[in-house]
């Protein structure tokens, strides 16, 4: 029994006398029930039903007019989502992002409440509400919407991971267990180095990419097209690459294999509610959703729901997007080629 509790002891310290061990293990919890806090301060996000507004052509800001009328009890309850077209109103309704489309004509004709079969009786009380000329339709949605709303986020989350710990953890332990040391014995380049590792990871992540998408596909109906897989492919590379340039700059800092996992697991779940993973940035409060939008991971769900969800494949309407992960990539892979070395 004393071999036990001496056991028992050494393993406590041991926990104890490492600070990252120590914060991992006691302060996480807390920073993780503070963020969940903050995300969910206002209620579960889809507490709130949206409706999409279609706006008649030419108008702009009295697109949500008919709907001034509302109960200010239900109005409070109620989010308006412009979009462009009827098609990416529909488009949010099959993916559960919206719970009913309303199609304004503008020429004075009644309009349109495009509702699921689970919504009838919220598309009534729309239809039917002051200042609202509208007929009820209700539409066929996927079974699987919301996993259609989700798979972007599990792509990107899968994809953080490979950069993050393929590269951090990795670069860690070749330099503990002083494999960098012997490279640096080499002619070989950091530029080459650093290459090859991308090219490897690359592979791999393609490799995964198929995999996951061919399950999205075949077990849940995920709607790909050609012109969609190959945004989803090279939204996906360009993710990792900003991913893999964050690994290296945590390799470059961090000492022992035990702290870079510690600080990307930390790192890992906050980011996981800031980046539109299972729910848009509008339902949280205004610092954390401007926080959450320079994100790498939230520009690459983004970019990827825009693809596959909503049919964009102009790359003038992804730029922004595509421009932000093209930034991060080039920031973080010229920080860690300026603080990499062979060995400390």
């Amino acid at each position: 029994m004393s071999a036990f509790w001496a056991f028992a002891r050494l393993r406590l310290l041991d926990v104890l006398r490492s600070a990252s061990s120590a914060s991992f293990v006691l302060l996480f919890p807390v920073a993780l029930l503070v963020v969940t806090g903050l995300v969910f301060m206002n209620g579960h996000p889809f507490e709130e039903r949206t409706i999409a507004v279609v706006p008649a052509r030419g108008a702009h800001d009295d697109a949500a007019r008919p709907l001034a009328a509302f109960d200010p009890e239900l109005a409070s309850d109620v989010r308006l989502l412009r979009v462009r077209s009827e098609a990416e109103g529909l488009a949010h309704l099959h993916a559960r992002t919206a719970s009913a489309v309303l199609v304004v004509p503008g020429d004075g004709a009644p309009g349109r409440v495009l509702v699921g079969p689970r919504d009838r009786i919220f598309g009534r009380g729309i239809a039917a509400s002051p200042g609202v000329k509208a007929e009820l339709a209700v539409v066929e949605v996927p079974r699987w919407g919301y996993v259609h709303y989700l798979f972007p986020g599990i792509l990107t989350f899968s994809v953080m991971l490979a950069g993050l710990f393929a590269t951090g953890y990795t670069m860690v332990l070749y330099r503990q267990n002083r494999f960098l040391k012997k490279l640096a014995t080499t002619p070989m380049p950091k530029a080459v180095f650093v290459g090859a590792q991308i090219a490897a990871r690359s592979v791999l992540v393609l490799g995964q990419i198929a995999l996951v998408a061919a399950a999205g596909a075949l077990l849940f109906g995920v709607p790909f097209t050609a012109a969609s897989a190959s945004w989803v492919a090279l939204v996906s590379l360009l993710g990792l690459l900003a991913f893999m340039g964050a690994g290296f700059v945590l390799a470059c800092v961090i000492t022992t294999e035990d702290l870079v996992v510690d600080i990307i697991s930390a790192v890992n779940l906050p980011i996981v509610f800031l980046s539109e993973i299972f729910f848009p940035l509008s339902s949280l409060p205004r610092p954390l959703a401007a926080l959450g939008a320079l994100l790498p991971s939230t520009q690459m769900v983004r970019l990827i729901r825009e693809t596959l969800l909503f049919g964009v494949t102009d790359p003038g309407q992804l730029a922004g997007g595509l421009a932000v992960l093209a930034g991060w990539t080039v920031a973080t892979f010229a920080l860690s080629l300026r603080l990499f070395r062979w060995h400390r």
